[in-house]
């Protein structure tokens, strides 16, 4: 998009009758940091109106790219749904295609956006109870209040590189690629992706549904950063305590082909809605979960291969994967693929078992559910701030329906707290 055109989005989207772009933004970048189907984000300074000055990312969306990107997704499920059984596909991709149509929709709404982003961010920094503030793995932005619609999200600017440049970066800076600064900078890497994932996941399971190298940023301080939270999932809560079972099991295990171990692996796995087609090997359930879960395997149970497209891999007898994990299993193939590309060995089921240990023993004492009821709360402080300043705006000036029902129920949120107050 041309700036002249984000600009204009921007002014319709955020400010108040009364203000001038410049009454927001004291510098801002015509240049995009960086561009993708939905949007483009720009680098921008806050005045000192909004709490600058303050170097910030503002995101904004493509006009009309919803009905679009939605309309492709739907030829892609109409294409792949005859296509389920077919064996020349590793993967059920109609399930994959389904999953993603329900995440994009909500992909394009930045005020669900910045909701997702404060209730990762905020489950990370505190133990599974509430009770404990905790340090972050990585860093994740945070949106500025009051600059926020369905549209145009500003928020926190993590200055760095994405992870699909660092390599680049670093042969820059005279870094050795393949040297051992690198392995060091590798292990924390994984170290801090493995831990996000294994505590949103296991913890809440609510997490980062689109990790990929673009997503992931090396900032300038040689820390991590995750940023757009565009997709998010929530798993139910009987899937997130059966794959931390899966997790321990996988961990404890005494071989990777011990009869008894690969019986209880594969037992989760099916409990977890995975099914196969007739006639597999016995050992096909537990076989899916170690190349899931485990890079260090060497040779996988039932004599199957570790590549995703050998015809001997174990995800060729997947007949189906539940559209509640695809996305789990995107995230764990992310951190695998990684791993692999670093040359670090590298098991998410080891990393990840304390964790589960600990979910399944507060679920035992019935505190399994203290951060299920974040996200309501999260989404009304989004909509109250959103509110400040922008209903009197009236009707004239507001967006598309799904705007308007949003508007709807921010005023009533505001009608509410003013009745309160005047009692």
């Amino acid at each position: 998009m041309p700036g002249a055109l984000v600009k204009a989005v921007i002014v319709q989207e955020l400010l108040n009758r009364d203000e001038v772009f410049e009454d927001v933004f004291t510098e801002f970048d015509d240049i995009p940091l960086g561009s993708a189907s939905i949007g483009q984000v720009h680098r921008a300074i806050l005045s000192e109106k909004y709490g600058g000055p303050k170097e910030v990312a503002v995101k904004v969306q493509r006009p009309a790219i919803e009905s679009k990107l939605l309309g492709d997704i739907a030829n892609l499920i109409t294409i792949t749904k005859p296509l389920k059984e077919a064996d020349a596909l590793p993967l059920d991709y109609y399930a994959v295609f389904c999953e993603l149509e329900k995440q994009l929709a909500d992909e394009f709404d930045f005020v669900a956006e910045a909701s997702a982003m404060d209730r990762i961010y905020k489950a990370l920094a505190r133990s599974p109870d509430g009770s404990k503030a905790r340090d972050l793995p990585l860093k994740i932005p945070r949106p500025v209040p009051g600059l926020i619609s369905r549209r145009v999200l500003v928020m926190d600017y993590l200055k760095g590189v994405p992870l699909s440049r660092a390599r680049d970066e670093m042969i820059k800076k005279g870094i050795d690629p393949d040297g051992p600064e690198s392995k060091i900078f590798g292990r924390r890497l994984l170290k801090s992706l493995t831990e996000v994932f294994g505590r949103s996941i296991l913890e809440t399971g609510f997490f980062h549904a689109d990790p990929h190298p673009g997503n992931i940023f090396v900032l300038e301080d040689g820390s991590i950063g995750l940023i757009d939270f565009g997709q998010v999932k929530q798993i139910s809560g009987r899937s997130r305590e059966t794959l931390a079972k899966v997790m321990i099991a996988l961990n404890n295990r005494e071989s990777d082909s011990n009869p008894s171990d690969l019986k209880t692996i594969g037992d989760l796995a099916l409990e977890l809605g995975v099914t196969f087609k007739p006639d597999i090997k016995d050992e096909a359930p537990a076989a899916v979960a170690m190349w899931l879960f485990d890079g260090t395997v060497e040779n996988l149970p039932g004599g199957y291969d570790k590549g995703e497209l050998s015809p001997n891999s174990p995800v060729k007898d997947l007949e189906s994967f539940p559209q509640d994990l695809v996305l789990v299993g995107r995230s764990s193939i992310l951190i695998k693929g990684l791993s692999n590309r670093l040359g670090i060995p590298w098991s998410l089921a080891a990393e990840w078992a304390p964790i589960a240990e600990k979910v399944l023993a507060l679920s035992s004492k019935g505190g399994g559910d203290v951060q299920q009821g974040v996200r309501f709360l999260d989404v009304l402080r989004i909509l109250k701030t959103w509110t400040k300043g922008k209903v009197s705006l009236g009707a004239s000036r507001l967006p598309p329906p799904i705007r308007k029902r949003v508007a709807t129920l921010a005023v009533k949120i505001q009608e509410r707290r003013e009745r309160r107050q005047n009692r």
